[in-house]
């Protein structure tokens, strides 16, 4: 905590010194490009609770936490950054309590605090990002701790209080209607904690889960992971929108993916299809250290209809991840954007499985007021099945509703985010089995101020 206050002090106290200016010109001296610096951030009160089924125990907590951010006035094209973030716990049950039936403790509260040391909830600091930025004509390039362009794959995924952060290179070029992203990233802090790790030692960080032959994957620091190199691709046509990524996950595998959104008045199509190929270095590791076997060739199509009109929005989509591998992408890096992901509802570590989403938002004529709700059904193998169920989870469906309300006038800056998650296994009930995982009520009620 003592050093979160630190960084919070510094930061604020070189902030203050940041003027704003409609047009500023080109720095005369190194105290100007300080002078004129630029301060961003936000303060946020996360309150969340899980009710689980029965007699299995329940959960809450309020974790309060802010992060600001400072960056110098461009000079000749180069700028520095530097970001600070930290969290602590304002009150809580005891999430360290098990539950008498499983043995097993809280996991949904845990995520706003650090996963990997669960008695920390008071030295949660992160220096997020510290980077030299070149900005060009057509451009730029970071380097350093850095924030990055959002992935299909690889992302922030601010869901928590912490996001994922990364450290690399990402180079990005734009010219008239194409943008082209190219990075390689070499460390990680994921969701959820406070530590920066290499790729060999954050890869299998969270959770290993099983080979398809049923035994426990035990694949972290194994890897000998160096990193992951991103390509991707963005045209805008006349109606229609395509991006293409390619990951380079090194040592593991390769995940190729294109999409194609074609708009027309109030009507939107969608295509996503992904394909994934292992790294020849998985065969010298025994089964059990792999991340993905080498006959494994995940493969997915994902398609979305929507109907937008005006204050709403209408949409159905569709995923199949076919029976040649499940699709693997490490869970230290982000979160997959499939149009049929949701919020606690995600394709990663599935094959042969079939995925219904349903959705609808309202824009309240009341500014700043919106409402979602999202209904979405996983079909495909159930528990026991490992071949194309790394997790081991069972089919299941869930339903999402989220209430948002930005503010305006002297408040504007202050958002109010309400979400409620119900979740339910389709074949399976085993306290084991659903503890925490499904059968489940959740609350989260999430209040951001950003400045």
């Amino acid at each position: 905590m003592k050093n979160s206050i630190l960084i919070f002090l510094l930061l604020t106290t070189i902030g203050m010194s940041a003027q704003v200016h409609d047009e500023i010109p080109e720095p005369g001296s190194l105290k100007e490009i300080f002078t004129n610096s630029e301060v961003e951030g936000h303060i946020r009160n996360f309150f969340m609770t899980t009710v689980n089924e029965d007699e299995l125990k329940d959960y809450y907590t309020n974790a309060l936490g802010g992060a600001i951010a400072f960056k110098t006035q461009e000079f000749k094209g180069f700028e520095v950054g530097v970001k600070g973030i930290f969290t602590y716990k304002a009150f809580s049950a005891d999430l360290n309590e098990p539950d008498i039936t499983t043995g097993n403790i809280s996991k949904w509260e845990h995520e706003l605090y650090d996963i990997n040391d669960l008695d920390n909830f008071n030295d949660l600091d992160r220096l997020e990002e510290l980077y030299l930025k070149y900005n060009f004509k057509s451009g730029f390039a970071t380097y350093g701790k850095l924030a990055i362009e959002e992935t299909p794959l690889v992302n922030e995924s601010d869901g928590r209080m912490k996001p994922f952060a990364f450290n690399g290179l990402w180079l990005q070029i734009n010219r008239k209607k194409h943008s082209l992203n190219l990075s390689w990233l070499n460390r990680v802090s994921p969701r959820s904690t406070v530590e920066w790790y290499d790729f060999n030692e954050a890869i299998g960080l969270v959770n290993n889960g099983f080979q398809p032959n049923g035994e426990v994957a035990d694949y972290r620091g194994k890897t000998e992971s160096k990193g992951i190199g991103l390509f991707q691709y963005e045209t805008q046509l006349k109606d229609t929108d395509l991006r293409a990524n390619h990951w380079y996950l090194h040592n593991i595998h390769h995940t190729s993916m294109v999409e194609f959104d074609v708009h027309k008045n109030n009507w939107l199509l969608g295509l996503q299809y992904a394909l994934q190929f292992p790294h020849n270095y998985q065969k010298e590791l025994a089964y059990e250290e792999r991340f993905i076997q080498p006959q494994e060739n995940g493969q997915v199509l994902s398609g979305k209809l929507s109907y937008n009109p005006e204050h709403w929005q209408l949409g159905i989509a569709f995923t199949r991840a076919f029976n040649s591998g499940r699709f693997l992408f490490p869970k230290e890096l982000g979160r997959d954007h499939f149009y049929t992901s949701i919020p606690r509802s995600r394709l990663e570590g599935l094959g042969d499985a079939k995925i219904f989403t349903l959705m609808g938002n309202y824009d309240f004529n009341v500014k700043g007021l919106k409402l979602s709700i999202e209904f979405t059904e996983v079909l495909g193998p159930s528990i026991g099945e490992y071949e194309f169920n790394k997790y081991n989870i069972d089919e299941y469906y869930q339903i999402n509703g989220r209430l948002h309300y930005a503010l305006g006038g002297f408040f504007e800056g202050l958002h109010f985010d309400l979400l409620y998650i119900y979740k339910e296994n389709l074949n399976n009930s085993d306290p084991q089995n659903i503890f925490n995982a499904s059968n489940f009520h959740q609350i989260s009620f999430v209040t951001n101020y950003l400045f």
